[in-house]
């Protein structure tokens, strides 16, 4: 339940607790003293606390109205100290004639005037500052509320970026991966392999077909990523033929294991462009997938270069590593190794085990 939802019971039950804790005070004073408590004048006199339920309320009400902020705070302060006098000058009045209809009922004739003259010089102030104690909790309360409010539209609105930017980089990965498809579908055409390109395409709907099934979540059992990684690797076996192998070794426990979509795509096609694409060897990828201390290992492993030297991260990668950032933050890392002693590099991601 929501604090201001809250207020309209903790209120009443900030004022009975006050009322038990005089009564009880009271008591103990008794006792102490070795004298009967007055039960009836006790009690009386004590439920002046109870009028405090409708005068919060009505203070909070007033301190909603006029609040002590700008641009209005001296005009505000004036009509609460105006407010302030008026409602003390009442509660003093319905408590001493509260108190008198009370006494003349169970315990003894008593005067109005009397008591309110009583009341008038004994309550008159404490009423004053009450009002004002009221009014700071109230304060005290709105200040905290909006910084309640505060906290949940800075959440919100970082929830709002982090979904636009993730989309940002969905949509900015698959123009890439499909401008190069399709370069790659244009060079065969005019090279005159008709066939190979009419198969590339083919296999280029299909992998569309099911990337446009998850493409709206942001992440997916590690069983559709591999489905979809054969598709790519197939496409790519149109074009390089023997001089392309890959081996996918991932448990199929891990299958089920949860991954931002697309997540693998950039750095297969990455291996291929700098690993595989330059040489005339055999080219070979291995996909491997790892579990540790509760983490999930992603491995992409070529045997291409013979000499590994840094790089500057391609489209592909910035957005494979700022999508990690954003979904995972720290729990989350990419990295490049070269491999020892065989040729090639390995691309590890490393991100929490979901399942």
């Amino acid at each position: 339940m929501k604090l201001h939802k809250l207020k309209h019971y903790l209120i009443p039950a900030f004022w009975v607790l006050v009322m038990l804790l005089m009564i009880a005070q009271d008591l103990l004073y008794s006792t102490l003293r070795g004298n009967q408590l007055a039960w009836a004048d006790t009690l009386i006199f004590k439920i002046k606390w109870l009028l405090y339920i409708p005068v919060t309320f009505f203070v909070f009400w007033i301190g909603e109205k006029l609040p002590l902020q700008s641009p209005y705070l001296f005009r505000n302060l004036f009509i609460n100290l105006i407010v302030s006098l008026v409602v003390s000058f009442l509660a003093v009045i319905v408590f001493s004639a509260l108190v008198t209809l009370l006494r003349n009922a169970f315990i003894e004739s008593a005067r109005f005037q009397d008591i309110l003259r009583r009341n008038l010089s004994v309550s008159l102030f404490n009423e004053f500052v009450n009002y004002w104690v009221i009014l700071a909790a109230h304060k005290a309360y709105t200040i905290f509320r909006q910084y309640q409010q505060a906290q949940l539209d800075k959440a919100n609105l970082e929830k709002q970026l982090s979904d636009a930017k993730l989309g940002f980089l969905k949509m900015q990965l698959q123009p890439h991966f499909l401008f190069n498809t399709h370069h790659n579908i244009i060079g065969l055409m005019q090279n005159g392999e008709l066939e190979k390109a009419t198969r590339m395409l083919m296999k280029l709907s299909d992998l569309l077909r099911l990337s446009l099934k998850q493409n709206t979540d942001d992440l997916v059992p590690l069983a559709n990523e591999i489905q979809l990684l054969e598709l790519y690797l197939d496409i790519l076996k149109v074009r390089f033929e023997e001089r392309l192998e890959y081996k996918i070794l991932i448990p199929q426990d891990l299958q089920k294991a949860f991954v931002p979509p697309m997540l693998l795509q950039p750095l297969v096609e990455n291996a291929i462009k700098y690993g595989i694409e330059p040489f005339a060897k055999q080219g070979c990828i291995e996909i491997q997938a790892q579990t540790e201390q509760q983490r999930l290992k992603l491995l992409v492993i070529d045997n291409g270069i013979e000499k590994f030297q840094p790089f500057k991260l391609g489209i592909g990668l910035m957005n494979t590593q700022e999508r990690l950032n954003n979904l995972f933050g720290l729990e989350a890392s990419l990295d490049i190794a070269a491999n020892t002693p065989e040729n090639g590099i390995t691309v590890t991601i490393t991100l929490p085990l979901l399942k």
